[in-house]
């Protein structure tokens, strides 16, 4: 492959489990090839135009703690004026872990929308965040 650079990145014995699992499940040549076909949709997700009114859906899956609760709902009153609704579930994850999911569907302007968005990505003890946009 032209023009690639070699890098070092560690990942729990259960995260390369699965990796490896997708790899072989969904055909991919390497783990590598599946890093970066993650990353390439990762940058296009989040490089979308931060202008005018939006709509969307921003998924996060977090340990509930005390303080990420209050975290959230903290934040759920400081942006209210752009979430239309709230999804609140408790799952246990594939590794056996507890934990809190929240799906908050949203319109309004985007600058707020993203900052909002940006703000629950920094959640302690977070696994995951999505946000779709349509």
């Amino acid at each position: 492959m032209a023009n690639v650079e070699r890098i070092s990145i560690s990942f729990p014995k259960y995260l390369l489990k699965e990796i490896d699992k997708i790899v072989k499940d969904k055909g991919y040549s390497s783990r590598s090839e599946l890093i970066r076909d993650s990353i390439r949709k990762y940058i296009l997700e989040n490089d979308l135009d931060k202008d005018g009114q939006i709509s969307g859906i921003i998924i996060v899956v977090y340990t509930p703690t005390k303080k990420s609760m209050e975290k959230m709902s903290k934040l759920y009153f400081e942006y209210n004026e752009i979430v239309k609704t709230i999804n609140q579930s408790y799952i246990t994850t594939s590794c056996g872990k507890n934990m809190k999911v929240e799906i908050f569907v949203v319109e309004g302007n985007a600058e707020k929308i993203y900052e909002f968005y940006d703000q629950i990505s920094k959640i302690d003890k977070k696994i995951y965040d999505k946000i779709v946009i349509f």
